[in-house]
């Protein structure tokens, strides 16, 4: 048996130093923590309800709230980019966009990607014999997606 070492959140400390805190930094991940795990990513939408706690976190001054996310720039200017005072990480930090700003922040612009070339090849080779495997191509990076293989464990 696996034994818990961390030890309950306690929520009434939690809010009693959030409320005597005059600088707060918020860092989320989106997939997975704001958002569940789905079969197909772009069914990864936020909640209503989500949208409002964001929203609520950044109206408070002394908050820094980021998302920090696998997806592109146009997935999270599309979905999130409304809320004012929220910063944008996309493509896993390649992509920085800072609270108030409408440009993104390249921080691959110098880097050598001539990579993806040979790496795409070998993952169209994967996709042909794995019948629901995807590739997915990013600025910065490709996967392959095999969640949906018919045989996860041949893929």
């Amino acid at each position: 048996m696996i034994q818990q070492s961390t030890k309950p959140l306690n929520t009434s400390v939690l809010l009693n130093v959030y409320k005597n805190t005059q600088k707060r930094l918020f860092l989320f991940d989106y997939d997975g923590t704001l958002t569940p795990i789905v079969s197909n990513p772009a069914d990864a939408q936020p909640t209503p309800t989500l949208l409002n706690h964001l929203n609520d976190l950044c109206k408070d001054p002394s908050n820094t709230v980021w998302i920090i996310s696998g997806r592109d720039q146009v997935f999270l200017d599309t979905y999130l980019g409304k809320i004012p005072r929220l910063g944008l990480s996309a493509e896993h930090g390649s992509f920085m966009k800072k609270a108030g700003l409408n440009d993104w922040t390249d921080m691959l612009k110098d880097a050598d990607m001539s990579w993806k070339d040979t790496a795409l090849k070998i993952f169209e080779k994967y996709t042909s014999c794995n019948p629901g495997t995807v590739i997915e191509q990013k600025k910065s990076s490709i996967t392959w997606h095999y969640r949906n293989a018919g045989n996860t464990q041949e893929a």
